[in-house]
């Protein structure tokens, strides 16, 4: 009977350790976290201290759905005298690894618990971390709760500000994100670049070469014209320089063979892993990761997330062997190689490597993207401890020869010879002259005069111009970030961590905040929302600086060289201060003075209305309001602007009040929140919108009835447009008296269409006739489309029976334009008033007024 319990964090990690050890251990799962924080904004207290800062404690609770695996694993825990918490080696295992105590201990009561790492899941590793085991290292429980903490704290009171500011569909699913937000901003930042470049013309010259009375071609690039860097800007400049080289002759004037020397790069680190598998394999970081973890389980590989290129001494004596007895002795290098971490990253761990470099990725018997992602991480980690690549790079400089050439051109092309592929004998991608991997960013090299390969040449040996060229040729500007090269930016300016990047990815798709496109992050519409008003009110939080900033005050944490409170309430005070900076001001104590004078009047109040779980009392929020002023606390635009309208709504009981409030500049237009228009005239105007046909083609109409019936109220702003656009259209309903009757309190200009030129119906039945039209124009992004612009208008003169006296102008000026496609045009035309074209030309004035169509 098993004595011993081993709790690890996944039911797969149980399976494989579980065949390692003997009967004295039960292998048991806590399937990830079994504690978390509650989702609500008092999962966190936070308490002043007498020093100014404060501490913050979390209040745990058991995770929704683990209550049975928590009670599985207590009833282990009385079967078993000792109890060995095994889950992964970091931050979040180490925080994990302490709930398990945390929850267990009190059941446990007097037996042990240990806690023991491995960076790989085989036999020896696993016995050798339990033949060793340690205490739970609070530091990094400390940074993970720390990190917790501090993303809960941004994700729940900077959240509220972006649903309360921002008005977009479903806003209620906005949110704010550490370092989401920071992403997000990488993403906007560039699509500004993008949109802000201008790309400009030039061109590059070359010349297609040969030797005489050889075969093979190569091109050599301009690279020095009357000893300057070319720049031609223009087709007749290079025309010209063309005609100039024209029958010239090619002289080698200079051959330079440089050795070199290409070193085999790092094992994988997770960002790295990442990012090759973005570039080589089409693999989302997400995906990556997931692959990752069932190879992790599975003990195939090392530990995935980790920002170390360490390895282990028996790794890499067995790389050695492998690489001997395989490629032979000139592959292993005399001196082993070895690789630096960053500053920063966790020493004690390894790179991702392969737990047996000897298990190769033609025996492994993997599939599809295990195969690829295990293929790629065995080739990295053999190659970086291969020799290095030695290499020849061969410069040819060209001069044309030929009498009376007007400048002076040096062409130049280069090729690079393998002496010894050393570590390249794994990368094919990576060989001079083969199929290169892409470039991160999709650049393409204009400057460089690499080709394929060059024959024999000497210096002062004349040879052949097959032909000139000159390419045409625009600068790039910046491109979308991929998610690799995403990653790569997060790294680089130390933002988060590796083992957060693919689920910040995640989370800025799933928001509606960036998408894919042709493996690209495009930034939507939602997401350049709220980076904008985050960059505009909280700007100093979300930079990359300060971020990257915080990243390394966790890393102090970790380090035990500050407390979790100290760095928090570091944080805190800037991020309440930030905070503080975005709240809208408090209004004038005056004003609400005033206003309190003119609700002094009302003797009768409404009775109090109970909608749902609420109840409105009028009254009740006067003496409310009343009451916290007079105890000093602070007031709000919101609620000052509600007692305005309480004002107007009493105004039978106030003598003047309306003049009285304009006078105080707190009348009509004074009011400070958005108001929500009546649920019951919105549900009508609705209803009757549904009666005519083609409304909801009009996509902000359509958004608002959607908005709508998602349970968001229009405020009154929207609601006026609503009421406008649909009491012009009832022309064509029997209520229509009675529709507009009940909208225009709401339509102070009153309702467009009710006087016509009386022409209209005459000449869409004349412009109606005509069958042969002219082609759809473009003028930048813009379309003109004159059978469709006519359609529009006779559809919209269907619904309003009515249409603007610029359409009606347009509508004549297609008429004349059109006459001799109109069968009837002589015999209408004077009584219609086209006799002759207006002032303004058919492809100005009409398409004008096209631009002025108002059809909703």
């Amino acid at each position: 009977m098993a004595s011993k319990l081993l709790i690890v964090e996944s039911p797969a990690k149980a399976k494989t350790i579980g065949k390692y050890l003997g009967g004295d251990f039960l292998v048991k799962s806590s399937v990830g976290h079994i504690r978390d924080l509650p989702k609500d904004d008092g999962s966190i207290a936070i308490a002043k201290t007498a020093d100014g800062g404060w501490t913050f404690t979390p209040k745990y609770e058991i995770g929704a759905g683990k209550e049975k695996v928590v009670a599985e694993l207590k009833a282990a825990v009385k079967k078993s005298s000792e109890i060995y918490l095994a889950s992964d080696p970091d931050r979040e295992g180490e925080a994990i690894a302490w709930h398990l105590k945390e929850v267990l201990k009190a059941v446990a009561g007097a037996k042990p618990f240990h806690r023991v790492t491995y960076n790989e899941i085989t036999k020896s590793a696993v016995t050798k971390a339990i033949a060793a085991p340690r205490d739970i290292d609070m530091p990094l429980v400390d940074a993970q709760q720390a990190r917790r903490i501090l993303d809960r704290i941004v994700g729940y009171r900077v959240s509220p500000l972006l649903w309360k500011y921002i008005q977009c569909a479903n806003n209620r699913t906005l949110s704010a994100g550490r370092v989401q937000s920071v992403a997000l901003r990488l993403l906007v930042e560039r699509q500004r670049e993008i949109d802000s470049f201008k790309p400009e013309t030039y061109f590059l010259l070359g010349v297609e070469a040969k030797k005489r009375y050889a075969r093979e071609l190569f091109i050599a690039k301009l690279s020095r014209f009357d000893g300057e860097k070319p720049a031609i800007g223009s087709r007749q400049t290079a025309d010209n320089l063309l005609l100039d080289l024209s029958g010239a002759q090619l002289e080698v004037v200079d051959v330079k063979s440089t050795p070199k020397k290409r070193h085999a790069p790092p094992p994988f680190t997770t960002s790295t892993m990442q990012q090759a598998a973005s570039s080589f394999l089409a693999m989302s970081p997400g995906k990556t990761m997931s692959i990752a973890q069932e190879l992790y389980e599975k003990g195939l590989i090392t530990y995935m997330r980790t920002d170390s290129v360490n390895i282990s001494e028996d790794a890499r004596s067995a790389a050695r062997n492998f690489i001997t007895a395989h490629f032979g002795a000139k592959y292993v290098p005399e001196t082993p190689n070895f690789y630096k971490s960053k500053e920063g990253s966790q020493g004690a761990h390894e790179a991702i490597r392969p737990t047996s470099v000897d298990l190769t990725p033609q025996t492994a018997r993997l599939e599809n993207g295990a195969a690829k992602l295990y293929a790629l991480i065995w080739n990295r980690f053999v190659a970086s401890q291969m020799s290095e690549a030695r290499t020849t790079v061969r410069t040819v400089a060209l001069a044309p020869r030929k009498p009376a050439l007007s400048h002076e051109y040096l062409f130049t092309a280069s090729t690079t010879d393998i002496n010894f592929d050393g570590f390249l004998v794994l990368r094919a991608d990576a060989k001079p002259g083969r199929a290169k991997a892409k470039k991160e960013e999709g650049q393409e090299d204009d400057d460089s005069d690499e080709v394929a390969s060059l024959p024999p040449l000497s210096k002062g040996e004349i040879i052949e111009a097959n032909r000139w060229i000159a390419d045409e040729k625009q600068t790039k500007g910046p491109v979308h970030y991929s998610e690799a090269s995403l990653i790569k930016a997060l790294e680089e300016n130390g933002v988060g961590r590796p083992s957060t990047y693919a689920a910040t990815i995640e989370t800025l798709k799933a928001r509606e905040y960036a998408k894919n496109e042709k493996r690209k992050l495009v930034p939507l519409e939602r997401g350049i929302l709220v980076c904008d008003w985050l960059v505009k009110k909280l700007d100093a939080l979300f930079s990359v600086g300060y971020t990257a900033k915080m990243e390394a005050e966790l890393d102090k944490v970790e380090a035990d060289k500050e407390s979790m409170d100290s760095m928090l309430s570091g944080f805190y005070a800037k991020f309440l201060a930030a905070l503080e900076s975005c709240r809208e001001p408090a209004p004038d104590k005056k004003k609400f003075e005033f206003v309190f004078e003119l609700l002094s009047g009302v003797s009768k109040w409404r009775p109090a209305k109970i909608e749902g779980r609420r109840k409105y009392d009028d009254k009740a929020f006067v003496d409310s309001v009343k009451d916290q002023m007079a105890e000093g606390r602070p007031l709000s635009a919101k609620q000052l602007d509600f007692l305005i309208r309480m004002v107007s709504s009493y105004a039978d009981q106030i003598p003047d009040a309306e003049k009285r409030l304009k006078e105080a500049g707190l009348g009509a237009g004074a009011s400070l929140v958005p108001q929500k228009a009546d649920d019951e005239l919105v549900r009508y105007a609705f209803g009757v919108m549904k009666r005519i046909p083609g409304m909801f083609k009009n996509p902000f109409l359509k958004s608002l009835n959607d908005q709508y019936e998602r349970g968001r109220g229009l405020s009154m702003k929207q609601f006026k447009i609503l009421a406008k656009a649909v009491g012009e259209n009832a022309a064509m309903l029997d209520d229509c008296d009675e529709i507009r009757a009940k909208l225009a309190e709401f339509v102070p200009d009153g309702f467009s269409g009710s006087e016509t030129d009386p022409a209209v119906p005459g000449l869409l039945k004349l412009v109606m006739s005509i069958t042969e039209w002219r082609p759809v124009q473009r003028k930048g992004k813009k379309v003109y489309d004159d059978k469709a612009f006519v359609e529009s208008l006779s559809d919209q003169f269907a619904m309003r029976h009515s249409l603007s006296n610029r359409q009606a102008m347009a509508l004549r000026r297609i008429a004349i334009v059109y006459k001799d496609k109109i069968p009837d045009y002589a015999k209408y035309a004077e009584s219609l008033g086209i006799t002759k074209l207006p002032s303004a030309k058919y492809g100005e004035g009409a398409r004008q007024e096209a631009e002025a169509n108002d059809t909703p």
